[in-house]
Parts: C-alpha cells; sequence; structure tokens
C-alpha cells in the first residue's frame, strides 16, 4: 500500500502557544488602553472641575477687593465738593473716611482732562498700618500719566477702571478708579479718585492652577506666575482668554495648545467686565495618568509573561493527544489497521473552543456595559454640576433686601429651580417646578434659566425695558414650549420689587402661590399671592398672565417654595402640609430669613425620615431692608 508522508512545519501546539498568547496580548492591551483613555478622560474632566471651582473663589475673593475698594472711593468723592477749593474740614472728612476702611491702603483725587487724560491733583492721603501690611511703600502708591491715559476709555464707558500699579520686588497691587461723572466741568475736568488695593496673600488656597485676572482689554491686574505678572503682560491673543470674551455663559472651559505646549483652562466672568483664567499645563495635569499608564503597561508585560510560561504546559497538555492520534494515522499509513481510535467532530477541544468564545463574548460584552454605564454616570455627574451653577448662591444681600435660599434635589439631576436680578432700583425673583425629576427636567429648568439671563441682560441694556411679569411669563412660555414640544411643562411665579414705589407685582404660572408676610409693629400678617395662570409650556401661545400688585415695605418677608415643601411624605405617606408649613415660618420671622431656612429644613428633613426626598425641595425667603427715596441706587 502506498504511504504518503505528511511533515509536520507548524505544529497545533504552536499554534495553540501562538493563538493563547495572542489573545491574551489582544485582551490585556485592549484593558490597558481602554483604561488608560478612561482615566485621561477622568482626570480631563477632573482637572476641568477642579479649575472652574478656583476660579469662582479666586472671582468671589476679587471682586469683593473691588466692591469694598468702591465702596470707599464713593464715600471719599462725597466727602468734599470738586468745583470749589478743598476746606480743612473737607480734607478732614476725606481723611476721616479712608481711616474708618480697611479695603484700600491709600486715596488719591486727581481732576483728569477727558480729552489729554492730564491730571491735575486734589487729594490724596493713606494709612500706614495697610501700606505695610500690605508689604507696599507710599511712594510706590499713584497713578502715573500712562496709566490714566490707559484707563481713560474704561472710565469714561463705565465710569470705573481697574489697572495693575504692582511694582517689582514689591507684593501684587492694584488700583480702583472711580470718576464722580455728575461733578464733571469742562474747566476742572472730571474727578477721579484712586484707590489701591493690596493682593498680598490673594488665592492662597489655588496651587494646582495658573491664576489669571485681567480686564476685558487683555491687561492682567493679577497673575499667579511672576515673571508674567510684573511684566504686566497683555493676554488679548491668548486663546483662553478669548473664548472667555465670545462665550455667551459666564463660565466655561477649553482644551487647547499654544507654543508653549497643550493646556486645560476654565474661566468665569465674575463681573465688572472682569475675567479670572485658571490654566494647568496638560504634561501637569496628567502627571499622575502617565504614572499609572508605566504601572499598566508594567502590569501587562508581566501578565504576557506568566501567560507564555502557562500556554506552554497548557498546549503541551492539549497537544500530547492529538499527537498521539497523529502517529497512529502513520501507523494506519504504514498498513498497521489493528489501532481502535474514535475520532469525534464534537470533542472537549472544540467544546473548549465553544465555552471560550461564548466566555469571551460574554466578557466584551460585560466590557461594553460597564463603560457606558461609567459614561453615562459622567455624564450625569457632569449634568449635575452644571445645574448647580444654575442655582444663585444661598445668600444675597444689597442696601434694598436679603435673601436667603435652599435648593435640594431628590435626584443627580432636578427639576426645580429659582433666581433673580436686580437692575436699577427693581428686583425680578423667580422660582419654577418642571414636571417630574430627573434630567429631563434638568433641561428644561435649564432652557428657563438661559431665557431668564437673556431677558436680565435685556433689562440692563435697555432703558425702556418692561418689566412685566406677566410679559416675561409669556415669553418664558414660549421657550418652554419650544424646548419640550409640549410634552414637559412647567410651574412659573415671576415676582418684580420696585424699591422706589414700595411695591411688588407679580404674576403665577400655576405655582404655587408664595407668603408675604408683613410687618405689623411686633408680628406678621400672611397675604397669599395668589394669581392664576397656565403653566408654561402645554401650548405656544397664552392668553396674557394676569398681574396683582401689593404694597411692600421695610421688615416685609417673602417666602418662595415649591411643592416639594407642602407634598413631603414621611415613612406611613403623610404630607407635611401647608398649615404646618405656615405655623413653622411664622415662628422664626423674627429672627431672619437664615433661621427660617434652617428650622424648615430640620423640620423637613425629620419629617422625611432616612428616605429619599420624594421631590426636590426649594426655599427662599426675602426680607425687605429698605424702600422708596434713593432706594436701589446705591
Amino acid at each position: 500500500m502506498g504511504q504518503q508522508q505528511i511533515r509536520v512545519s507548524f505544529s497545533l501546539g504552536k499554534k495553540l502557544l501562538i493563538g493563547v498568547v495572542g489573545l491574551l496580548f489582544v485582551s490585556v492591551a485592549f484593558l490597558d488602553v481602554s483604561t488608560i483613555i478612561l482615566l485621561t478622560k477622568d482626570k480631563r474632566a477632573y482637572t476641568f472641575q477642579m479649575q472652574s471651582a478656583e476660579a469662582m473663589l479666586a472671582g468671589r475673593e476679587f471682586v469683593g477687593h473691588v466692591t469694598g475698594a468702591l465702596d470707599a472711593l464713593r464715600q471719599s468723592l462725597a466727602s468734599f465738593d470738586p468745583a470749589k477749593p478743598v476746606t480743612l474740614q473737607q480734607k478732614a472728612v476725606f481723611e476721616s473716611v479712608l481711616k474708618n476702611q480697611s479695603a484700600v491702603m491709600a486715596v488719591e483725587v486727581n481732576s483728569v482732562d477727558p480729552r489729554t487724560a492730564a491730571m491735575s491733583p486734589v487729594l490724596k492721603s493713606s494709612r500706614p498700618d495697610l501700606v505695610e501690611r500690605g508689604g507696599s511703600a507710599e511712594e510706590d502708591l499713584g497713578i502715573t500719566p500712562e496709566l490714566m491715559k490707559l484707563a481713560l476709555g474704561e472710565i469714561m464707558k463705565n465710569s470705573f477702571a481697574f489697572v495693575n500699579v504692582s511694582r517689582i520686588g514689591r507684593p501684587p497691587v492694584f488700583a480702583v478708579l472711580l470718576a464722580d461723572m455728575k461733578s464733571a466741568s469742562a474747566s476742572a475736568g472730571i474727578p477721579v479718585a484712586a484707590g489701591f488695593v493690596p493682593l498680598q496673600g490673594f488665592a492662597s488656597d489655588i496651587k494646582a492652577s495658573k491664576l489669571v485676572i485681567a480686564v476685558r482689554d487683555g491687561w492682567v491686574l493679577y497673575n499667579s506666575d511672576t515673571a508674567d505678572f510684573y511684566n504686566k503682560k497683555n493676554i488679548a491673543d491668548d486663546p483662553l482668554f478669548d473664548a472667555a470674551l465670545s462665550s455667551q455663559t459666564s463660565a466655561g472651559a477649553r482644551e487647547y495648545e499654544i507654543e508653549s505646549g497643550r493646556f486645560l483652562g476654565s474661566f468665569i466672568k465674575p463681573g465688572f467686565d472682569l475675567v479670572v483664567l485658571t490654566q494647568t499645563a496638560w504634561r501637569v495635569a496628567m502627571r499622575s495618568t502617565y504614572a499609572m499608564t508605566e504601572k499598566f503597561i508594567l502590569l501587562g508585560l508581566m501578565a504576557i509573561g506568566a501567560a507564555i510560561i502557562f500556554a506552554v504546559l497548557f498546549s503541551q497538555s492539549i497537544s500530547s493527544p492529538i499527537v498521539r492520534m497523529f502517529k497512529a494515522t502513520r501507523e494506519v499509513a504504514a498498513g498497521n489497521f489493528n489501532i481502535k481510535l474514535s475520532i469525534r467532530r464534537h470533542d472537549e477541544i472544540g467544546a473548549l473552543a465553544g465555552s471560550f468564545m461564548a466566555m469571551s463574548h460574554k466578557i466584551e460584552d460585560l466590557i461594553k456595559e460597564s463603560m457606558r454605564k461609567v459614561h453615562l454616570e459622567n455624564e450625569i455627574a457632569i449634568a449635575s454640576t452644571v445645574q448647580q451653577t444654575l442655582i444663585p448662591p444661598p445668600g444675597y444681600t444689597d442696601d434694598n433686601i436679603h435673601i436667603h435660599s435652599l435648593y435640594k434635589s431628590a435626584n443627580e439631576c432636578g427639576g426645580d429651580w429659582w433666581g433673580f436680578f436686580k437692575v436699577g432700583s427693581k428686583l425680578c425673583v423667580m422660582i419654577a417646578d418642571a414636571t417630574g425629576h430627573g434630567l429631563p427636567s434638568a433641561l428644561i429648568t435649564a432652557s428657563a434659566r438661559s431665557c431668564v439671563s437673556v431677558m436680565h441682560k435685556m433689562a440692563e441694556q435697555d432703558p425702556a425695558f418692561s418689566f412685566s411679569p406677566g410679559a416675561m411669563l409669556g415669553y418664558a412660555n414660549r421657550v418652554v414650549y419650544d424646548t419640550a414640544n409640549g410634552k414637559i411643562m412647567m410651574t412659573f411665579f415671576n415676582g418684580v420689587l420696585d424699591f422706589k414705589a414700595g411695591t411688588l407685582t407679580y404674576a403665577n404660572a400655576g405655582h404655587n402661590p408664595p407668603w408675604l408676610f408683613k410687618r405689623a409693629s411686633d408680628k406678621f400678617n400672611l397675604t397669599s399671592l395668589k394669581s392664576t395662570g397656565m403653566r408654561l409650556g402645554e401650548v405656544h401661545e397664552v392668553p396674557d398672565y394676569k398681574e396683582l400688585s401689593v404694597k411692600i415695605a421695610p421688615e416685609d418677608m417673602l417666602f418662595l417654595y415649591t411643592d416639594g415643601l407642602l407634598e413631603g411624605t414621611n415613612a406611613v405617606g403623610e404630607q407635611f402640609g401647608k398649615k404646618r408649613a405656615i405655623r413653622l415660618v411664622e415662628s422664626k420671622l423674627a429672627e431672619g430669613p437664615e433661621a427660617v431656612i434652617d428650622t424648615a429644613l430640620g423640620d423637613f428633613m425629620k419629617h422625611n425620615g432616612l428616605k429619599e426626598l420624594d421631590d426636590d425641595l426649594t426655599l427662599a425667603v426675602a426680607k425687605i431692608l429698605k424702600t422708596g427715596g434713593d432706594a436701589g441706587n446705591a
């Protein structure tokens, strides 16, 4: 019988070895690469979040310096008559104003020609103790003609400006310039007061990012990088600064590249035409990620090495019976048919291959599902963080009103929103509740918040803007309807407090009526602000919302809330209730808004118990401080 010799050049054991090692290599590489990508994205999002928080804190601190300086400068300008020679008594008052404040180290007043920026000194005084504490010298605190020319445009536009007056080797200092435009005259010029604010120790808690604060023209007022700071560098061509100016929002973040490398940056616009930037070099932000990458690669190589040893031993145990079968075929080829072999297509190797493939597909599905879940959780977390920025800070106070508020969401994203804006002597306060809660409702609240921001901007730019609560509700209704296509509705209360007129004009789109507690001697009388109207988003066009008006006076208290307060249930299903809420609020009115909010939250959470909230909870208490006369001008 003819015999065909078959030469095995690539054994099944080698194929199995290469296949197992290759499969493990691909799996380890896939897991390493996926993990590294996920870590990089997570680190990027974390860096943006930290930068935004740092920028917000620095912006608030800097605006606090600016506000204090402006208050001191207003009092300084009011201490004398610029049209007449300064008397000794006026000079004494001027110096007394400086002595009784701590916002500025020194104040100088110059009469400035608006055409040439030429300056004529009027008054100057300083606080030696503050100068010493700020690490400056009195001879360094002054406005040069060059700085006045640089700031004159902003002064003529806004009546105020900011300039960097820091000296090399000295702690940072910036100047706030405030012009008394009402006292300007062609002969004497414009009285301009300059207050010098120390920045020693400013933003000392911010260490992870480079912090830059600049005006809209790009001139830097503060830079944590001293080399750039003392050069008084203009950053108008910086990509992050340009993105901040062109952004329609007050905060944002972006990744960008410049000649010096790749950066992650965030910005915030805290007001006064200021821009706060936080920047972190990509290599610095990803330093820990790079270290983890090296460890993952090392672990991957170790895993592959161990897999090779395992595969060699494993392939030998699997290929041994196959080799015996191959030798048996040689016997058959030689004519030895006395061999009993039972060859089946569906043997252990086939079953193992099928099980392995099924397991591989299962692992792949689990990995994809885990990645999808992590990605979704990250998106929800980011959406929750963004929504928190839509809610105003819990405390606000000016000459006319003191507000304290609380927002507590039932989920990561909620459907409640409240806010306010003030233009001149009028303050518009709003509270809203979208149907349901979660991400869809949060998107509707974001749309409503954007609508309110547009109306705020219109009110600031248009002196003829109508502070009609009903008209504003009509505008918001169209926005909500266009956003949700009638699928999600929103209750909305809108009230306008006119501090000069001493009135509260309001309209209501189906929201729980707020409570106005009017002060009457040693007690408060409750007035429920009832005004009916369709919820926002039911139809595109609605009839004009009915407007009502009530008188307000100092010491009056306005309490706003959502239905999460009244309808919140305890473990046995009992609602918190309107009567209980009114009694609770009335018991703490005399102690102020903070006491009302703290007591309401404590009592409500005690009622709710350990279970999750049934609905979002939003509370706000506004105390009227001053009405009539010059209310709202401060």
